[in-house]
């Protein structure tokens, strides 16, 4: 179903600029990259207005170094000896040969010693998210990713966790959504629940963002900073009900998935979408996060 060996561009309405930015994508069985989005954005549009749990998460270098650990050999020699050095003083000083910063202030670390039950525990939620909804991989030629993904895939295979075109879908089609085209549109109206850890000032900027796009009520449930993979969630604590939950959580989104089925709508593993909404900057740093309409511009507003 994913040739490898021939990439497509990753062609997102509304992102034309990025098209260069990022090393292309894997459609299932060929089909044009163009109507996979299509196929995506309509799933995502069913599901929003249905009071039905429906899970999406989303699988990049962090958690593909998560369960394979980190990888070394794609880098010239120079490169190979230095990144390795740093691993293992980064390894000694976070007493884990895994940890993870999506941005600054923050790193996803857990004790080498809880590795392999943690890797247990995300195995049979991964399996259970691809049942329920959707699973979008970040399988690219770039450097970053693509030195994990066969790897990968043989890990699924070897655990029995079945990708098919109802729950594959690209990584970067959740910020061409939800920060795409229709972003005047999206929040308007909905409560929104923030599952992500206690930034206060991001978190401030952030709802303030989403309620300007015209959200009914943002309200957060705070996770842990580090290891939100060990989180326990009490969905009895959730005062109202949302119609749309937004995890910004690392790794340990796919715990926090598992444990809100009970909130019965579309929950999205949004990740670096809840930073870039939260600082306009932060947006410029990454591909497809700063749709064409936004390229040029200073701000959200």
């Amino acid at each position: 179903m994913i040739d490898f060996e021939n990439p497509s561009t990753l062609n997102i309405p509304g992102f034309k600029k990025h098209e260069k930015e990022w090393g292309g994508c894997y459609p299932p069985n060929k089909i044009s990259s163009l109507d996979w989005y299509k196929k995506f954005e309509n799933k995502i549009e069913i599901q929003i207005n249905k009071r039905e749990f429906f899970p999406l998460f989303r699988l990049s270098d962090g958690e593909f170094i998560f369960i394979l650990g980190r990888k070394f050999h794609q880098y010239t020699l120079k490169k190979k000896i230095n990144y390795f050095f740093q691993h293992i003083k980064r390894s000694i000083y976070y007493g884990s040969t895994f940890y993870s910063s999506g941005r600054k202030g923050y790193c996803e670390t857990y004790s080498y010693f809880k590795l392999g039950k943690l890797r247990k525990k995300f195995t049979n939620q991964l399996k259970e998210l691809s049942t329920k909804g959707m699973l979008c991989y970040n399988f690219s030629p770039h450097i970053l990713t693509e030195p994990y993904q066969k790897d990968f895939l043989n890990y699924m295979n070897i655990n029995n966790i079945i990708l098919n075109e109802s729950n594959y879908f690209q990584f970067y089609f959740v910020p061409g959504y939800f920060l795409g085209e229709k972003i005047q549109e999206i929040y308007k109206n909905k409560r929104i629940l923030i599952f992500t850890s206690d930034m206060k000032i991001r978190n401030e900027n952030l709802k303030n963002t989403l309620m300007k796009f015209g959200a009914k009520k943002v309200d957060f449930y705070k996770t842990s900073l580090n290891n939100p993979l060990q989180d326990t969630i009490k969905t009895n604590k959730v005062e109202d009900q949302p119609d749309l939950v937004l995890i910004g959580a690392g790794v340990g989104s796919a715990n926090i998935l598992n444990q809100i089925k009970d909130l019965k709508c579309l929950s999205i593993d949004s990740g670096f979408i809840v930073d870039a909404l939260s600082d306009f900057n932060l947006a410029r740093t990454r591909p497809y996060y700063l749709n064409d309409y936004y390229h040029d511009k200073n701000d959200w507003f």
